[in-house]
Order: structure tokens, then sequence, then C-alpha cells
């Protein structure tokens, strides 16, 4: 639901809510209306039905639209380890080089470790993270190549060409895992949907012409906060529920303690 991102999860939250509320209250207001045109409609049992429908509609909407979001979170997840594992043998392999090509590859795999935890702790430095990574990746196949044109061409260099190799294409995988967000259209239909369902709550609540505005403001807040963890699981690094980088920091301490 990139279409929210402009606004803090709490400003979305908070809104959304508000915009809830108003439309049980709008809702309402058409069934005073309705009975006073017509009588006969008050209390009618289709009201019930309808708001008994669409809530159920809802609930499948929203089962449905979490299932999605915990899924591109745990392949989130699983990136992050499988990135953590590559870099650490790609680091581990490293030493299988002569110096200084040793020093400067094993630098630039500590380097690229925390440009990529720099990226997750300040969203704004995404970009800036993604180049810098491109950049180390052809600094380290540059040594991979220096060494293989200088004859250096046994299994044990094979090895350490296939870790380098591992570690470009996971960023591949990991920066294809961060894009994946909700769909936009599902992300409109489940707000519109949830517009569309407080406004026949109101409805319903307008059947004895007496308004329940705590009830409704509280089942509101319930209910938003349910839309909330859809969205909170949409955006991986923002939010109480975000992407855990301890497989990278503990990679990080690892090559921090080792040295060069």
């Amino acid at each position: 639901m990139s279409w929210l991102d402009n606004l803090p999860i709490w400003a979305v939250y908070v809104v959304t809510v508000a915009v809830a509320t108003a439309a049980a209250e709008f809702g309402f207001r058409i069934g005073i209306w309705r009975q006073r045109r017509n009588p006969a409609s008050e209390g009618a049992p289709m009201t019930g039905a309808v708001v008994g429908g669409m809530l159920g509609l809802m609930a499948f909407l929203m089962a449905f639209s979490i299932g999605i979001v915990i899924g591109q979170q745990n392949d989130r997840r699983t990136m992050v380890v499988t990135e953590a594992n590559a870099v650490g043998t790609a680091y581990l392999r490293s030493g299988f080089l002569d110096e200084p090509d040793l020093t400067t590859s094993r630098n630039l795999l500590r380097e690229y470790v925390e440009v990529r935890l720099a990226a997750v702790t300040d969203p704004a430095q995404f970009e800036l993270a993604v180049t810098r990574s491109e950049e180390i990746h052809a600094a380290l196949w540059s040594i991979v190549e220096d060494n293989v044109r200088q004859g250096k061409e046994s299994d044990v260099m094979a090895l350490l060409i296939e870790s380098v190799n591992e570690v470009i294409d996971v960023h591949s995988l990991r920066l294809a895992a961060a894009s994946r967000r909700l769909p936009d259209l599902l992300g409109i239909v489940l707000y519109a949907s949830t517009v569309l369902s407080f406004l026949l709550v109101g409805v319903a609540n307008s059947a004895d012409g007496k308004r329940d505005f705590a009830a409704i403001l509280l089942f509101a807040l319930a209910f938003v906060a349910v839309f909330m963890i859809i969205v909170d699981l949409d955006r991986p690094q923002e939010g109480l529920l975000t992407v855990s980088q301890a497989a990278m920091s503990d990679l990080l301490r690892q090559m921090t303690m080792s040295g060069p």
C-alpha cells in the first residue's frame, strides 16, 4: 500500500479511525433520514443482514491481506539470514587470497555489511547504500578477475568465485524481496470496504433513533487496529513489526573481532 507511505503509521491509524467514525455518523444520519421519509423501513431486518455480510467480507479481505504481508515479511527475514551467510562465507574464503588482496577484500566485505545495516537504520540512505553495494561488488569481482588472470585457477579460487557471485546474486534477491508490497488495488479495496462497513454500521445503529457514539468509537479503534497490522507489516523497517537484522549485526561483530 505505497499510497499511504507519505503518512507515518500512527497518523494512518488516527486518520483511519476518524474516517471510520465519520462514515458511521454519516450512515446514522442517512438512516434517520430514510426513516423519516419511510417510517415503514424502521428496524428493517435487511439492514442487519447487510451489515453482517459486509463485516464477514471484511474479515475475509483482512485475513487474505494479512496472509500476503506475513509471507512477504517472512521472505525478507529469510533474505537477511541468506545474505549474512553469503557474505560471511565470502569473508572466510577471501583468506585464500594473498596480500594485499586479502585485506582489501575483507575490508570491502566489512564495509558492505555496514552499508546494508546503515540503510536499514536510515531509509534515506537506501539509494546510496544500493549504489555503494554495487560498487563493492565490482571491486570484489575485479580482485577475483585479477587473480584468475595471474594463473590462480585452482579449486580454492573457484570456491571464492562462487562465494562472491552468491553475494552479488543475493543482493538482487534481497532488493526484490524489499520491494514486494501489498498491491495498491487490494489496499484501496480494503480501505474503501472499511469505510463502507462503518457507513452500514451507522445505518444499522439508527434503527432505534439513538446514537451510540462510544460503542462506535470503540469498534473503530479495535477494527482499525487490525487494519494497522497490515500497514505495519507492509513497511519492512517502520513501526513495531520490523525485519530483524540480527544476523547481519552478528556478522559485523564477528568481522570486527577477527580483524583484516
